[in-house]
This record gives structure tokens, C-alpha cells and sequence, in this order.
């Protein structure tokens, strides 16, 4: 196929070696995931683990292999994998905390940034246009940030193989909201459990205020995506499986059928439970050995006819936890075995002495084996397991003798969820573990048979590459415009976004403004009022600047200009900090009433409203049921206006605020569905409100019914000029309306411009970068009047 692939993973999935005489070889890493042969032409982004002074000779010999290798200063690796990704990330990806730092926080998130961005130019070389990049790992966790910001139109895919943890666990990463943003600049998110994935999405809606649920995808269906800044990005959770064909390859391999047979002639005469586990308090070593401790106690009668096999990778780079792991299994396997000698043989090795084919050799020829680990992500040593003993369904099989192919698993491992025929345990509940070794010893030979065929379906049915190119059919899947203008960058360093907009959204060219501003003669100016001409941290006071008035009364002298300030606030609120700016025009609340422009200040303003007398008693009714609602919702509170009623969760647990705020929509929907009101929700990006106030009547409605009656405050001919600026969802409204549509009074030279505050999806046509701006542009159209 022409489809191009980009695989990144911190690591290529290649063996790189050195001869005696100082010649370099590859060759595939056939128990890696991500060796896995396919019809795609794909190139393979990682790190070889080579010195960078040997780059020239060993990239020749990886070319063949269509890898490409990033090469990354040693030290800098080593602060990264070492310091960063298993020093912080890695404890709380598993729900622990953090094994101190020394305060070097700084310094190790600096070194994962810059390896990063080792990763994105030697991916950008690479990229040709229409590729999939695919990203593995929570090493790359920020890699999409970097990379969306130099080819927004790529389909990037990211892949933790880890588990997620909840976001009360995550939220103590001083890193957090950019670790987050960088996985969403990403296209899709995939996890191999739903579990792990609801851990994400729910991180996403309380940390940073975002809304997930099922949105089309372009093949006609739905599926789970979060909505952020105009984009989907997808989240998938499929569980990996093993290649059966490359396992039978190791299996009937020569050395490993003598290995088998030596570790079988070792052990003659005893059932064998094999246990393959990182010397890391994760994995759940002493539990196991607590529960097999707890069992020979219980039934004396098994000492000496059983063996646990107790493989301990070296985990050096867990520091003290691996040193204090390591220590509690050695003494624990002494007391056992003192006791019942015999009982358990544990071998510590390093990780290059235990690969595929030695694992294969134990675990084929192993009876049971076992897993009890206490937060595990992926886990594929139970698949490889069943995928040795699915002889034991033969006839020839059943009729050995052996009491085999059965897996004992952790309800906290990934693979439990797929592994249906396994015998499953709570590692925390000792007795659990201790009737585990029980039942896997006397079940009968009927449920043993049974069980095997059932754990055996999903690791003949799911195989590697078939999990690959499921996630890739949902990565292809994935809506993305091909217009590269409909996708914009926003915002510095690691709190880059990819915004999804409109393609001819620009930056507001104060020069094109200024210049049509001259040139005409009649000028309508609608301007919000908090965070688009006063910035958000004055709100709360509401108090505009000295420079903010002389600006104001200067627009406002010139009679050729009409200036409106269209604000959510109430309009004594208005009155009191606006009222003093002679012919300034207000809108309040939204557009509930206006004010036109007079030459009186001070005294009592004249106000009209835009809803007529109606039937207010709805205000009661919505009182009562939010009351009952702020009753239950700690943080929650209601806000009353003179025309609508407010029902704010922005102080709640984000979570629970939102699912709360979702049945009171619902419930006001269908109480009040009698009376003529509009009820709006926003999500807790939004600001996080119910609110309910009269239909109808919104900040466009009332911008065309300034625009309609220009000719009783305007004596300067049809209209040529029209600048509307807001910064929220609330000012959506006003952006979106077609000022050149709305009445006769409109000239056929009109030149509109339309602006939001901040560089995000909006109906406006433009953006400008903040308050300063819009300040800035009104001070630059006084000087050219």
C-alpha cells in the first residue's frame, strides 16, 4: 500500500550489536510490540541505544529496516527515562506518589521537553504528506505539542502502554495541564483498557474544563472523543494481543525445547508456577509470597510437590524501591523455603537475560502461572503463557498427566480484562491468593479444559498486528479538514493548542481598520465590556481605566460614530461605571435592555427593554428547583438579575458540578416547558451555569436591533463601517451577525470587521492577542479621525 506510517517509540524495536571486530548488525526485536510486520510503508522513529560517535555506521545498518535512529546525548537520555519518566511519571501513572525528587523538578522536565523535541526533528525529516504518526509511550507524552505546531495537518495518534491514573493521583503533577495538552494536540488517544481511558477523559474534564461523549467520525459512525477548541480528538481503548506464528517459531526451536526439558527434569515430579516480575513494589512479589506461605500452611499436605519459579527482573532505575523490593522477596524466600524447603526458586536477572526465548522456555514448561501485580499496564506474559500450552486441548494434551496451561491474575492487570478464563485474585486479600494455588491444583479436568479454551479464544482472535491496525482504522478515521488553514496554533512553549477554526480566521489588522475607519462617514462601534475592553483580573471591581474613558469620550464626541458597550452585567451596574461617558450607548444583560446614546450624563439613564411584559412567574419555580440542586452541590450558588436567574457550579467539583448541572437542564426543561424562556448551560470551561431568562434575546438579537434603528441616532447617511469585538461564548452571538443584512440603512461599501479577544474557534473573522490589543485599536482609531 502507499499509506505511509510513522511508528515513534522511545526505543526502536531492533537489536543493534557489535562484533568481535568491531562490525555493527540489526535485527527485528521480535517480542516488541511494535516489530510487528505489515503492508504499510512504515518507517520506525526511536532511540538505538548506541554512542552517538558510532551514528554514520549504525544508521546504514538500520536503514534496511526503514529505521531511523534519534540520537539523544546519553546524560540527557538518562535524566529523562531515569529521572523524569521513571522517577515521576512512572508512580503516578500506577496511582502512587512520586519517590522523591530533590527538588530537581525543573531540571528533569527540562530534559524531557528537549528529548522531545530530539524526537520532532528527526520525525518532521522523516514525515511525508498523508503519513500517520503514531506515538508510543509516556515517554512521548508532549511529543503532538511540538509536532502539531509544525505540521497541523499530520494525523498523530498517541498510544499509552500504561495504566492512567485518577485524576486525584494525577493532579499532584506540578506538570500536569501541559502533560494533558500534549497528548490533546494529538488526533487520537488510544489506552489498552476503558479504565485507563476514563481516568483520561475524566482528567480532562476536572483539570482542564473540557466535555467528552460520541461525535461522528467520517466513516458515518460515532465514537468517543473530547471536544476541545473546536477539534475531536479521539480516544480508543483496545487491548493488544501476541503473534501466535512468532511464539510457535521460539517454542519449537531447538535451544528452547532442551531448555524445557532441563527445567521439567529440574523440577521432576512437581507441579510448576512460574512468576516473570520487575523488582518494583508494583508487581506484588511479597502478596504472592504471602499467599503461597498462607496456603502450605493451610494444606501441609502440597510442601514438596510444588515449585514457585520466581523470575525478579533488576529494575535499577527504581532506585530505593527496587533496592527495598528486592530485599523483602530475598528474605521472604528464605524464611519459606526454611520452612518448606524447595518451595520457591528465585532468580534475579537483567532484563536482557530474560527475553523471548527464555521466557518461552519457562513459561512453556511451567504448569501455572502467576501474576499479582497491583497496578499493571500492559502485560502480555499470560497471552504468551496460553499461547505455549494450547497444545493442552489436544487429546495428546489432556492426556499427559500435567495439571497445565492455567493462569492465575490480579484483577488490577490489564490482560484480566481479556484473559476471561483465568483464575482471578484481589493480590491485596491473602487468603484469595492462598485458595488460588488450592483450586489451581484440585480443579477438574473438565473446568481446567474449559478455561483454557476460553483464555485462548482472545489470544488466537487478537493478534498484534490485528490490534494495530484496528487503532490506525480509527486514527484514519479521525475528521480532519484537508484545508491546513482550518487548523491554527495558540499559545506559548508547552501550552501550545491546535485550535480548529475557520480557514480564513486572521489576526485584526489595525492598519486595514484604521484606514477604513477614515474613510467613512457613518460608524457603528459594539464592544463587550469585561475581558474585551477591561481586562478580566478589573472584573470584578468593573471599574474601567482613565485611559479606558478618555478613549471611550473620544470615539464617542465624534458624530459620525455610534458606540455601543453590549455587557452580561445589569444594567445599575452599567449606569454606575459608564454612565458618566457622554452619547456612549449600553446594552445589559445581554441584550434584555438598552440604552441609546445620549449627550446627559449622570442622573437617572433611560432604559427600553427588548422583552415585552410577560408572565414572570417562572423565576419562583426556577428558584426552588436550583435551591434543591445548590442544596446538594457543594461550591454551587445561584445569581438573580432582574430578567434571568443563574444556577453557577465554576466552584464545584468540576465532575460532579457537570453531571449535576446536566439533570438540573433537564429538569427546568421540562417543568417550565410551558413558559417563554430560553434555558442555556455552559459547560465548566464556559464559566459553569444553568441559566434561564426570557426567549429570545441574546447579544445578536439585540446587535440587530441597534443596527435597524441607526437612523434615529445617526444623521451620516447609510452605514460603511461596523466593528464588533467580544471574548466569550456569550459574544458569539453578536459576532455572528451579518450587520449588511439587517436593514436598507446598510451601504453597499460596508466594511465589517469582526474580532474575538484571544486566538480561538469563534464565529468572528479575526482575533486579537488580548485586552492591550482591542485598547491599543480604539486609541489608533482616535488618532485618524
Amino acid at each position: 500500500s502507499s499509506d505511509g506510517l510513522i511508528v515513534v517509540s522511545a526505543f526502536l524495536p531492533v537489536h543493534v550489536t557489535r562484533s568481535d571486530n568491531g562490525e555493527w548488525s540489526a535485527d527485528w526485536d521480535y517480542e516488541a510490540l511494535l516489530s510487528m510486520q505489515t503492508h504499510l510503508r512504515v518507517t520506525r522513529v526511536g532511540t538505538s541505544g548506541v554512542p552517538v560517535d558510532e551514528r554514520h555506521k549504525v544508521e546504514a545498518v538500520l536503514r534496511p529496516f526503514n529505521c531511523v535512529p534519534v540520537w539523544v546525548p546519553t546524560s540527557l537520555f538518562g535524566e529523562m527515562y531515569n529521572g523524569f519518566c521513571k522517577g515521576v511519571l512512572w508512580p503516578i501513572l500506577h496511582n502512587g506518589p512520586i519517590h522523591g525528587d530533590g527538588g530537581r523538578e525543573a531540571e528533569l522536565w527540562a530534559a524531557f521537553t528537549a528529548v522531545n523535541r530530539y524526537f520532532t526533528d528527526v520525525i518532521i525529516q522523516c514525515f511525508n504528506e498523508g503519513d500517520l504518526i503514531w506515538i508510543h509511550g509516556f515517554h512521548l507524552m508532549i511529543l503532538p505539542s511540538f509536532l502539531t505546531r509544525r505540521i497541523s495537518m499530520a494525523k498523530i495518534g498517541i498510544f499509552l502502554h500504561t495504566p492512567f491514573p485518577s485524576s486525584e493521583i494525577f493532579r499532584t503533577l506540578w506538570c500536569r495541564e501541559d502533560l494533558l495538552r500534549g497528548m490533546l494536540n494529538a488526533d487520537q488517544v488510544g489506552f489498552h483498557l476503558f479504565e485507563y481511558a476514563r481516568h483520561f477523559l475524566t482528567c480532562c474534564r476536572r483539570l482542564l474544563g473540557l466535555n467528552y461523549g460520541m461525535f461522528p467520525d467520517s466513516s458515518g459512525g460515532h465514537n468517543l472523543a473530547i471536544d476541545t477548541n473546536g477539534r475531536h480528538v479521539s480516544v480508543t481503548s483496545i487491548h493488544a494481543g501476541v503473534e501466535p506464528p512468532v511464539l510457535h517459531q521460539v517454542l519449537n526451536h531447538a535451544s528452547t525445547v532442551d531448555r524445557v526439558l532441563s527445567i521439567r527434569n529440574q523440577f521432576h515430579g512437581k507441579v510448576i508456577f512460574a512468576a516473570i516480575d520487575r523488582l518494583e513494589s508494583l508487581k506484588g512479589i511479597p502478596l504472592k509470597l504471602l499467599g503461597l506461605e498462607r496456603f502450605l500452611q493451610r494444606c501441609p499436605e502440597w510442601a514438596g510437590k510444588i515449585v514457585v519459579v520466581q523470575v525478579g527482573i533488576s529494575a535499577f532505575e527504581r532506585g530505593d524501591d527496587y533496592s527495598k523490593t528486592r530485599n523483602e522477596v530475598l528474605s521472604m524466600v528464605t524464611n519459606i523455603n526454611n520452612r518448606w524447603p524447595g518451595t520457591v526458586q528465585f532468580q534475579e536477572c537483567a532484563e536482557s537475560e530474560m527475553r523471548l526465548q527464555q521466557r518461552m522456555a519457562l513459561l512453556r514448561a511451567a504448569d501455572i502461572v502467576m501474576v499479582t501485580t497491583i497496578r499493571d499496564g500492559l502485560n502480555l506474559i499470560p497471552l504468551e503463557f496460553t499461547i505455549a500450552h494450547l497444545d493442552a486441548l489436544s487429546e495428546q494434551g489432556r492426556n499427559d498427566g500435567r495439571k497445565r496451561g492455567l493462569c492465575i491474575l490480579s484483577e488490577f492487570s490489564s490482560c484480566t480484562r481479556v484473559m476471561r478464563g483465568a483464575l482471578h485474585v484481589n493480590p491485596w486479600k491473602i487468603s484469595e491468593i492462598a485458595t488460588a494455588f488450592f483450586q489451581a491444583l484440585t480443579m477438574s479436568e473438565d473446568e481446567r479444559m474449559r478455561r483454557i479454551s476460553i483464555a485462548s479464544e482472545f489470544v488466537t482472535r487478537v493478534t498484534t498486528q490485528r490490534w494495530a491496525l484496528a487503532v490506525m482504522l480509527d486514527l484514519k478515521g479521525v475528521q480532519k479538514n484537508e484545508d491546513a488553514g482550518r487548523y491554527a496554533g495558540a499559545g506559548l512553549g508547552l501550552g501550545f493548542r491546535l485550535l480548529g477554526m475557520d480557514s480564513k480566521f486572521n489576526s485584526l489588522d489595525a492598519n486595514t481598520v484604521a484606514r477604513a475607519y477614515r474613510n467613512s462617514k457613518s460608524r457603528l462601534i459594539l464592544l463587550d465590556y469585561g475581558g474585551t475592553i477591561l481586562a478580566n483580573d478589573n472584573v470584578s471591581f468593573w471599574l474601567p481605566t482613565e485611559a479606558l474613558i478618555s478613549t471611550l469620550k473620544d470615539l464617542c464626541s465624534d458624530k459620525r460614530n455610534t458606540v455601543f458597550v453590549v455587557s452580561g452585567k445589569e444594567r445599575h451596574s452599567l449606569t454606575k461605571t459608564l454612565c458618566h461617558i457622554p452619547n456612549l450607548g449600553l446594552a445589559a444583560e445581554h441584550g434584555m435592555f438598552v440604552s441609546w446614546p445620549t449627550a446627559k450624563v449622570g442622573g437617572k439613564r433611560r432604559w427600553e427593554t427588548l422583552v415585552p411584559d410577560q408572565d414572570r412567574s417562572w423565576r419562583s419555580i426556577a428558584i426552588t428547583i436550583m435551591e434543591v440542586y445548590t442544596s446538594r452541590t457543594h461550591g454551587s450558588y445561584i445569581e438573580e438579575t432582574e430578567m434571568k436567574v443563574l444556577w453557577q457550579y465554576r466552584d464545584a467539583d468540576p465532575e460532579f458540578g457537570y453531571l449535576q448541572s446536566r439533570e438540573l437542564e433537564d429538569h427546568l426543561s421540562n417543568v417550565l416547558c410551558g413558559f417563554s424562556v430560553d434555558i442555556l448551560h455552559g459547560g465548566v470551561e464556559e464559566g459553569g451555569y444553568v441559566e434561564v431568562r426570557p426567549k429570545g434575546v441574546n447579544k445578536g438579537v439585540v446587535s440587530m436591533h441597534i443596527v435597524k434603528h441607526l437612523e434615529k441616532i445617526s444623521y451620516n447617511g447609510k452605514l460603511e463601517f461596523a466593528l464588533v469585538i467580544g471574548d466569550d461564548h456569550c459574544d458569539e452571538p453578536m459576532l455572528s451577525v451579518d450587520v449588511s443584512s439587517c436593514d436598507d440603512h446598510i451601504s453597499t461599501q460596508l466594511q465589517c470587521f469582526t474580532s474575538t479577544v484571544g486566538k480561538k474557534p469563534s464565529a468572528a473573522a479575526n482575533y486579537v492577542n488580548d485586552v492591550e490589543d482591542v485598547q491599543e485599536l480604539l486609541e489608533s482609531l482616535v488618532k485618524v479621525t
